[in-house]
């Protein structure tokens, strides 16, 4: 996988999300909104992290709520 991508989960397991990895993608419970299953997908994708709510967040509150940025990605 690739840094961002596990600082991406590191960091949201560290926030309390459920994090279930299956191959190279990741859904998680989105930090953003009350989530009570994962609806969060989270793909490494060249040397980036592709990250999507299936519940409509905005990524930069995603990463927000558990205190990263864009940049960190």
């Amino acid at each position: 996988m690739t840094p961002a991508y596990d600082r991406l989960l590191d960091a949201l397991r560290s926030h309390g999300s459920k994090v279930i990895t299956r191959g190279a993608t990741s859904s998680a419970q989105c930090p953003a909104h009350d989530d009570r299953n994962p609806s969060l997908s989270v793909r490494p994708i060249e040397g980036h992290v592709l990250v999507y709510c299936h519940g409509g967040c905005d990524v930069d509150d995603v990463l927000a709520a558990i205190n990263l940025a864009k940049k960190d990605l």
